[in-house]
């Protein structure tokens, strides 16, 4: 093997070394939430956890009820809507205690999540 290929295999090496180091850093996990308004409870939240890990979540928010609902966690929160689903990313900090709630029924639907 001459001088030049090593050093072209050495460096390819290293650059996959890199890249192989580098990849963790780059993915962020996300974790699914899933939350229910089933139709035999339309005013009612099912699935939202009391604690949750600090780190990102996408919530999806499943409307069995057709009532026009949505669902806010924090300041983030999906479009209100009759039936179906839709979701809602919100990155959760150490320490916080984060309020959600349906909009039009927030006096009912709400409550909180204590961030471990």
């Amino acid at each position: 093997m001459s001088i030049r290929t090593r050093a072209v295999a050495i460096g390819a090496a290293t650059a996959a070394a890199l890249a192989v180091a580098a990849a963790p850093a780059l993915a962020q996990k996300s974790t699914t939430v899933t939350v229910t308004t089933p139709k035999s409870n339309p005013m009612a939240f099912t699935g939202m956890p009391k604690t949750l890990k600090a780190g990102t979540y996408t919530f999806k928010y499943v409307n069995n009820s057709g009532i026009p609902h949505n669902l806010k966690v924090g300041s983030s929160a999906t479009p209100v809507f009759a039936n179906g689903s839709k979701t809602v990313k919100v990155t959760l900090k150490k320490g916080a205690t984060v309020a959600y709630e349906c909009t039009p029924h927030k006096t009912v639907m709400k409550g909180t999540i204590k961030v471990t």
